[in-house]
């Protein structure tokens, strides 16, 4: 039987500079067997072949005039974070002007009972935002 959980975030969340932060989300928009563990993870009941997506925006950077460095922005799964965390299905992109939009989906195997999250993390000199984020985990179970 296939199982599905959606979260949504809608409002700014603050991205420390070097420092993998895990995603945290508002609201469920679907929530099959009670995955969702507010405010970051999911948590499938059973072992299965599972399709995690991702979708990220990060607002727009200021920086200093004639700083001309490029920005370097990552996201990743991330199995069991607040423990032993293993991480999968990473993303690296350089920031461009403007609102970057990052989408990505990853297939594997997960655990029952195992939460998995989304991790992000970028190098400007400050805080940057994620300004909106969707993290959807479908799954079939066995």
């Amino acid at each position: 039987m296939a199982t599905q959980c959606k979260l949504y975030r809608d409002s700014p969340q603050l991205i420390p500079p070097n420092s993998w932060t895990l995603l945290t989300f508002e609201k469920a928009i679907r929530n099959d067997r009670h995955m969702y563990r507010a405010p970051a993870l999911i948590i499938p009941q059973f072992g299965g072949d599972f399709i995690w997506s991702r979708n990220i925006r990060w607002e727009t950077l200021t920086t200093p005039e004639g700083d001309l460095r490029p920005r370097q922005f990552m996201a990743r799964f991330v199995r069991d974070p607040l423990r032993d965390s293993d991480d999968t299905g990473a993303e690296d992109q350089i920031n461009t002007p403007g609102r970057d939009w990052a989408t990505n989906t990853w297939v594997f195997w997960g655990e029952a009972g195992v939460p998995v999250g989304i991790q992000v993390w970028h190098d400007h000199h400050e805080p940057a935002a994620v300004g909106h984020a969707q993290f959807v985990a479908t799954t079939w179970d066995y």
